[in-house]
């Protein structure tokens, strides 16, 4: 009897989850999330030494610069959210990375180079990118 509860209860989550992850848009979107996890989660010891003073910054900009438009890319109509989100995120990964046991820190700089990332990417989809679109579309 439980196990029947169990299904009737997850399937539809299940079905409803996997509908929305399988959107052709929102699959980019969501491969980039978790690629930008695992690149945080990387211990930072096998990374290679930066070419330059701060290009860990640059990376963390470029991370979430992609990351804002490719959510923004799937979800046009609520911009203010994907900004919000994209805020909370590299906030969120900078914390996480602080709870790591190897060598990773929280850093309010990277997160200041997530956030103005997510603002920019923003900026650069709704001025030039959705209007492109709109005109091929």
């Amino acid at each position: 009897m439980r196990s029947n509860f169990v299904k009737k209860l997850i399937k539809p989550i299940l079905k409803t989850l996997s509908t929305r992850i399988l959107q052709k848009s929102m699959v980019p979107a969501v491969i980039w999330t978790i690629l930008i996890l695992i690149a945080c989660t990387w211990p930072g010891k096998d990374i290679p030494d930066a070419p330059v003073t701060g290009f860990d910054k640059i990376v963390h900009f470029g991370l979430l610069f992609v990351w804002a438009i490719l959510w923004a890319t799937y979800k046009k109509s609520n911009l203010i959210w994907v900004c919000i989100l994209g805020i909370s995120y590299g906030i969120g990964l900078e914390f996480y990375q602080q709870l790591l046991p190897f060598d990773r820190t929280f850093d309010w700089y990277d997160a200041l180079a997530d956030a103005v990332g997510v603002i920019v990417g923003l900026v650069f989809y709704k001025l030039i990118l959705h209007n492109y679109l709109q005109r091929l579309y």
